[in-house]
């Protein structure tokens, strides 16, 4: 499997509209934003206001993005390090045919996420697991 070389800003583009409708548990994904100071105090509450999860997914999107490429890095290694609180599991959809029952899934985030190449520098690493999907994948295909 090979790691995308996009950068932060260009992978969140690019997967947005899988984000604004699958992203979950905001409130941690905000609480990591604010504690790794890419959001402030006044962007929290904005964001928190918003009428409702799409609106304030959109929000954290949109500051993230317009911070830049260091906020956006941030970003995807707090959805990569809070996957299982903040990414929905894609589920079966079944579609019938006139041939024959066929299945689909949603975009997986869970894989999205694992093939970011998130750099080990240790201070942008300071307060995250080590290692990702990615990295693993490229050890293995060694042997």
């Amino acid at each position: 499997m090979a790691c995308s070389k996009q950068s932060a800003k260009d992978y969140i583009a690019n997967a947005r509209v899988y984000l604004v409708g699958e992203l979950r548990n905001l409130s941690v994904i905000l609480e990591n934003l604010y504690q790794q100071k890419v959001l402030t105090d006044e962007e929290v509450s904005k964001i928190k206001a918003e009428k409702d999860d799409y609106d304030r997914t959109r929000a954290i999107l949109d500051s993230v993005t317009r911070k830049g490429e260091a906020a956006c890095y941030r970003f995807l290694r707090i959805i990569d390090q809070t996957r299982r609180r903040t990414l929905e599991r894609p589920t079966p959809i079944f579609k019938i045919s006139h041939e024959a029952s066929t299945e689909a899934t949603k975009f997986d985030l869970h894989h999205w996420i694992s093939c970011f190449s998130f750099t080990e520098d240790p201070e942008t690493d300071q307060n995250y697991i080590q290692g990702n999907y990615c990295h693993v994948f490229d050890i293995l295909s060694l042997y």
